[in-house]
């Protein structure tokens, strides 16, 4: 009985020590580089890198947009509030002037001013009531409204 035993344990480790050997030589397989498996990791390596340089290059690049574009709403919120001004000074029936200390200042590289004291509003207030005009939106509003 003893012998048996012995026998079957030395079976059992002749099996290990054949796994062992084949899973030596898969893993020396997957770690050179000539192999498949190897040149596919060491490509896909290179491109993790290539594209790590790429993403810092696009957020840099998203830096100075997004600096740029801070610049141009700036500017742009600064020539809205000249646009609502010289709107208000034409609705009131006043000429802006040039020096107007109630307009900011233009913009760095804004464009330059085109005779704002000869300015002449396209369109004159009408002396119609207000009761007249809000009729007349409303009519408008309902024919490109449809039937709701």
């Amino acid at each position: 009985m003893e012998i048996l035993i012995d026998v079957a344990v030395a079976f059992g480790a002749l099996i290990a020590a054949g796994y062992c050997l084949l899973l030596s030589r898969r893993l020396r397989a997957l770690t050179r580089l000539d192999g498949d498996v190897g040149k596919a990791i060491a490509v896909l390596s290179k491109q993790v890198d290539d594209l790590t340089k790429a993403l810092r290059a696009a957020q840099q690049s998203n830096i100075s947009a997004g600096a740029t574009l801070d610049q141009q709403i700036t500017q742009a919120t600064a020539a809205a509030r000249r646009l609502e001004l010289l709107m208000a000074a034409a609705h009131s029936g006043q000429k802006p002037s040039a020096r107007d200390p109630a307009m900011p200042d233009a913009p760095t590289g804004a464009a330059p001013e085109f005779g704002l004291d000869s300015f002449t509003p396209l369109r004159q207030p009408s002396s119609r009531p207000e009761a007249d005009t809000r009729r007349r939106v409303m009519r408008q509003r309902e024919h490109i409204g449809g039937n709701r």
